[in-house]
């Protein structure tokens, strides 16, 4: 359970302390072992996208210097060699930056120096980790068969004992450093149902430092969002995956709350609504042919239908794909033998989609046969569907 870096949601990083070395001013130096030869980049966002903006060849000892072509202005960048493998900075040109890595694992192994903002970030990400790594150990019990009921729901105290540590941390290394950019990254770690307060004083202090970046602009919208209700007339959507996972007034998304009802066609045409498994204990997916995590998640959720399909639980899948081929092709490829499958075609800009606040997937949600929710998110996920499935059926 890694953090993930607030800008380029694509894989996790570390942050490594120790180093030593100069770095040249308003440029980015380094060395990147058994990278000899290979180019090295730097990419801003720009116009809500990652851009590459610079790059340099690395020498045959692994040496390298960027020199940014602008000043950069305070804000997350990413310099990387690839889309898998790179480093997130929050950086700016009155700093020195010296990057230490291995190639093929650079964020696992960069060391950075020079920035403090990164190396804060680095340290709430050290204490983070340290923490979560405490929830993968009662996860990991979970999938264990032959559990007895007292098991399933010792181990579930446990990972919400873990959570709930893990958000207190997070609370309080906020009361400190809400006005430092790595908040960004930091606050996003919490529910925004339970912690709104907490998302709006991040939002407060930085209005100032940071409020230039698209960064704290997508949080400021994901905050005035949930403080509402609703889009403000007019508001422009900087990001639909910056919107956060459900309303905090007027809430669509509640333990005990009827879903809102989807109806949408699959792949034939056929339009298919989630009020008709009604009767039926459902797994509520969104994914997408597209998402990594998602495809990787989709092995248990196969278990989980091929385990409980007899007893009563049904998955009704809601793809955020926008091409129709590779979403029947991931279908296929996944062994998703049910006939639940939904799309629009819209991408983020699917309708269930918003209906629900999703703004990263998977994102599952569970469906007791009354059509209320049961659950949804992370606690639906991997061993924690089967131990959830395991309560409702009774076996």
């Amino acid at each position: 359970m890694k953090m993930k870096p607030v800008v380029f949601l694509c894989a996790s990083y570390a942050l490594i302390a120790g180093c030593s070395g100069d770095g040249q001013k308003s440029a980015i130096s380094g060395n990147i072992a058994d990278a000899g030869g290979q180019t090295i980049y730097l990419e801003r966002y720009v116009n809500n996208r990652g851009v590459i903006t610079d790059s340099t060849v690395i020498a045959s000892d692994g040496s390298f210097v960027i020199k940014p072509a602008q000043p950069l202005e305070k804000d997350f960048y990413r310099v990387l060699l690839n889309d898998r493998d790179y480093v997130v900075l929050i950086a700016d040109s009155t700093q020195t930056i010296r990057i230490e890595a291995q190639a093929g694992k650079i964020g696992e192994t960069a060391c950075v120096k020079g920035s403090d903002d990164t190396a804060l970030l680095q340290e709430f990400e050290e204490a983070y980790n340290e923490l979560a790594s405490k929830i993968e150990a009662p996860t990991a019990r979970l999938r264990e068969p032959g559990l007895s009921d007292a098991d399933v729901l010792r181990m579930k105290e446990e990972v919400v004992k873990a959570r709930k540590q893990l958000a207190d941390y997070v609370r309080h290394w906020l009361e400190s450093n809400s006005s430092t950019p790595a908040a960004i990254a930091a606050v996003q770690a919490l529910d925004m149902r339970t912690d709104l307060p907490q998302y709006q004083r991040v939002v407060k202090d930085l209005s100032q430092s940071f409020g230039h970046t698209v960064h704290y602009r997508q949080l400021k919208q994901k905050v005035e969002f949930a403080s509402t209700g609703g889009l403000q007339q007019g508001q422009e959507i900087l990001d639909p995956r910056s919107m956060p996972q459900q309303r905090v007034e007027g809430v669509l998304i509640a333990l005990g709350k009827e879903a809102p009802e989807i109806a949408l066609p699959d792949p034939s045409g056929t339009t298919r609504k989630l009020s008709d498994l009604r009767g039926k204990v459902v797994l509520l997916d969104f994914w997408a042919s597209w998402c990594g995590p998602c495809r990787r998640e989709n092995p248990a959720v196969v278990k989980a239908y091929d385990e409980y399909n007899k007893d009563g639980f049904e998955v009704f899948s809601v793809s955020l794909d926008k091409e129709k081929t590779k979403w029947i092709e991931a279908i296929a490829q996944d062994g998703l033998g049910w006939p639940n499958h939904v799309s629009d075609l819209r991408g983020w800009e699917s309708k269930p989609a918003a209906d629900f606040g999703v703004h990263s997937i998977p994102f599952p949600v569970l469906i007791d046969r009354d059509g209320k929710v049961i659950a949804y998110g992370p606690n639906v996920r991997g061993p924690m569907l089967e131990a959830h499935l395991k309560q409702v059926f009774g076996r």
